[in-house]
């Protein structure tokens, strides 16, 4: 295996990872606060008329499937670099709002 492939495999898993907690994080601020503290007004739209569950975890599935065929197409950096939003724009503010303790 290359060392462009292996990294291309651990971008994928940090991305697949971090979706992981994003819907963990976005799930345990819903109960707390309602979907009113949703950035995304689709995800909030589709949160309130249907399950949060079912919704949440169709967008979580499909960001997941999106990163996996730009992995299949061999767009590492691509997959790295939405990890990297993701966990700044995502997971970031989550830590915050919900103060959890080991926060970025």
């Amino acid at each position: 295996m290359t060392t462009r492939k292996l990294l291309g495999n651990i971008a994928v898993i940090c991305f697949i990872i971090v979706q992981l907690a994003d819907w963990v994080a976005t799930y345990d601020g819903l109960i707390q606060f309602g979907t009113e503290i949703e950035a995304n007004p689709l995800l909030r739209f589709l949160m309130e008329r249907y399950d949060i569950v079912f919704a949440l975890t169709s967008a979580k599935l499909m960001a997941t499937i999106a990163g996996s065929f730009l992995h299949l197409f061999n767009r590492h950096l691509e997959v790295a670099s939405l990890t990297l939003i993701y966990t700044w724009f995502a997971l970031v503010p989550w830590s915050h709002a919900l103060n959890l303790q080991y926060s970025f």
